[in-house]
């Protein structure tokens, strides 16, 4: 063997070593009737959080009490003290992944409305948090006297590089309270409630998101999408970029042409631009109200589009808003943007060097094929660090090979395929299909 050819046969061999030793397991699986909670505290728990921790969480209704530990509250003047309904993950680097977007489903119970007190999960400075194929909610979503509860489903704070995917989060007002201080990347969620169902600081990027109006009764009060706080230094705030608006046929959800509004300013430096937006339902020709006298830093549009997918008319927006002396003032930028400008909402221009979308990429399947009587396998994936085995569609079992042995006892006609996961743990789409035993 010459010495280039040793070189070269050393360096394949290296580099298959190392391909083999990024594949890993699930740290954490919670069954079908198992405890999320025990997942979240395994993930705060562990020794070493320089490394990710991957939680995988099967297909089922998971309804939780919260950590349990007191909290003080003052309602109609009287103060007490009742068991915290939130779930807190404070430790970086952990993955959250179910195994179907909608039907992987987490429910808090809280029993008073608070922002700061109802959190379904709250992520506290935790760091490249990656979320996949989640729905979040709270038991408000099916009160109907509940509209105007505070009762968050995900809510963020001082988390850098946070990525969610495919995540359902489901209330009424406050919804989502996003990422004071820190950074976000969204892709394919869902986020539905009635008044600033969005609403915090942070750089916070909605890529193809759906955002759902739900129904307020018949009070005729307007729904707003979203409630900015963007902190003064930052350039970007909300990034909605192909995103659709839809909602009910009720009163106050926006169907009568223009019962709702984009946003409103909340504090500090308020910033949110829709690019490309599907508006379904066509918001009021103001788009943008007031509150608290706060001036907005930029509210704008780029070719928002109704449901027919004709560009929408945005000269009545609004561009005066009162101060905190009541004073009307005249914003200084346009509220639409140029060709030009929206461009520079590239989601390589709001996060250099970061890529969130490329990081968060399923991994397609390899063909599936079976040989004997109960022996399936697949040529290896490049990308896929664990394989999840189906059995007529739901996960049983995970391999970090690429076969894997049907066990005895098995039904005849079961049918098997495979998902590839990513590096962060979310599972990609289903292989075909082949059906045990092999005749």
């Amino acid at each position: 063997m010459t010495r280039i050819a040793f070189i070269l046969l050393f360096t394949l061999l290296s580099l298959n070593q190392a391909f083999a030793q990024n594949k890993w397991k699930y740290d954490f699986i919670v069954p079908r009737d198992g405890n999320f909670i025990q997942a979240i505290h395994a993930a705060n728990n562990r020794p070493d959080k320089s490394k990710r921790y991957r939680i995988f969480i099967h297909s089922s209704m998971y309804r939780i009490r919260g950590e349990g530990n007191m909290i003080t509250i003052t309602e109609n003047g009287k103060t007490f003290q009742i068991p915290s309904p939130m779930t807190i993950l404070k430790a970086p680097n952990t993955s959250i992944c179910g195994e179907e977007w909608r039907n992987t489903q987490i429910e808090s119970m809280p029993m008073h409305e608070g922002i700061s007190i109802t959190s379904t999960l709250f992520l506290d400075h935790a760091d490249s948090t990656y979320i996949q194929d989640i729905e979040l909610w709270s038991n408000y979503r099916n009160d109907a006297n509940a509209f105007a509860n505070r009762a968050v489903a995900l809510n963020e704070k001082g988390c850098k590089g946070n990525i969610f995917k495919n995540l359902s989060l489901i209330s009424t007002q406050d919804t989502y309270y996003t990422n004071d201080g820190g950074t976000t990347y969204l892709e394919n969620c869902q986020i539905a409630g009635t008044v600033d169902f969005i609403c915090g600081g942070g750089t916070i990027y909605f890529n193809h998101c759906n955002l759902s109006l739900r129904p307020r009764g018949k009070t005729g009060a307007r729904d707003v999408i979203c409630a900015p706080a963007t902190e003064a230094a930052r350039q970007y705030g909300y990034v909605f970029n192909s995103c659709t608006i839809e909602g009910s046929n009720e009163p106050g959800s926006g169907e009568q042409g223009g019962r709702y509004m984009l946003g409103r300013p909340w504090k500090n430096a308020p910033r949110a631009v829709f690019l490309g937006t599907v508006m379904r339902l066509t918001p009021d020709p103001t788009a943008w109200t007031e509150m608290h006298g706060t001036q907005p830093r930029l509210f704008a549009e780029y070719e928002s589009m109704d449901k027919d997918f004709q560009l929408i008319s945005t000269t009545e927006r609004r561009t005066q808003f009162k101060n905190e002396n009541d004073t009307p003032i005249t914003v200084r930028y346009k509220t639409d943007l140029t060709t030009d400008e929206a461009s520079q909402y590239d989601i390589d221009n709001v996060f250099p060097g970061w890529h969130p979308d490329q990081r968060a990429a399923s991994v397609e399947p390899p063909v599936l094929m079976i040989k004997g009587r109960n022996e399936i396998y697949w040529e290896d994936v490049p990308g896929a660090y664990c394989y999840a085995i189906c059995k007529n569609r739901d996960v049983v079992a995970f391999t970090t090979e690429p076969h894997y042995t049907v066990p005895r006892g098995i039904a005849e006609g079961s049918c098997y395929s495979i998902r590839c996961a990513n590096y962060y743990g979310g599972l990609g789409p289903r292989s075909n299909e082949v059906v045990y035993p092999n005749r």
